[in-house]
């Protein structure tokens, strides 16, 4: 009986599969060395380097466009606000618009208004700048069709002072208006009855001025350049 156990015992126990002749044992997977894994990893080094290079060429190209943009705006604003037109100067007088015609030097010409700022005027104007002689209004209306602005003054004495006074005021480079590329500024003596020393002229309006103001007669040109009825250079 126990002889029968023992024989069941040992045929329940599995056997090995025999090895066939001839047959190889398969190997463990062989890890990499050191040596092996450089290769690989410097290639990964150099992806990463490169990625890094390329992303700080964007951030370059980034700052270079938005410094340029910026550099923009502030020029587009700088412009506008050079170009934005003043509102009304204290004592600045409208006067009636007394016509728009033109007609050949040497014809006479009469006004409602002394000095007038409006009217039938010649078809020659004066030269910017400072006139040598008295401009006749007839000339200067011309000027202010034109879009520019007329100063005249009066002076018994001391006129020297006065009129280097104006030179200066005329090489300001806030005067070049944009669309002629001009300074669109006459100055002449009045042969007339001023009410005061220098009165400010554009089409339709005058400021008296009792004397020499640089930073108004600068705003009044900016209020009024080019805004003549037939504007021109």
């Amino acid at each position: 009986m126990s002889d029968t156990k023992a024989s069941e015992t040992k045929k329940a126990v599995p056997q090995k599969a025999a090895r066939k002749p001839g047959a190889v044992a398969s190997a463990a997977p062989k890890k990499a060395s050191p040596l092996e894994r450089a290769p690989a990893l410097g290639n990964a080094a150099k992806r990463q380097e490169r990625r890094a290079e390329h992303r700080r060429a964007a951030l370059m190209w980034n700052a270079v466009i938005l410094g340029t943009l910026a550099l923009t705006v502030v020029l587009v604003i700088a412009v506008v606000i050079r170009n934005l037109r003043p509102g009304p100067l204290p004592g600045e007088q409208v006067i009636p618009d007394e016509g728009r015609g033109v007609v050949a030097e040497g014809v006479p010409v009469t006004f409602l208004h002394d000095p007038p700022s409006s009217g039938t005027h010649y078809d020659r104007g004066a030269p910017w700048g400072l006139a040598d002689a008295p401009v006749p209004p007839g000339n200067y209306l011309n000027n202010l069709a034109r879009g520019g602005i007329v100063i005249l003054y009066e002076c018994e004495t001391d006129c020297a002072t006065l009129e280097e006074q104006f030179r200066a005021f005329l090489q300001n480079a806030d005067l070049v208006e944009s669309q002629f590329n001009q300074r669109k500024v006459l100055i002449t003596t009045y042969e007339g009855d001023l009410p005061t020393p220098i009165v400010a002229l554009a089409w339709g309006h005058q400021l008296n001025l009792q004397s020499f103001d640089e930073a108004t007669l600068l705003t009044w040109y900016r209020r009024f350049v080019n805004r003549g009825p037939n504007n021109g250079p």
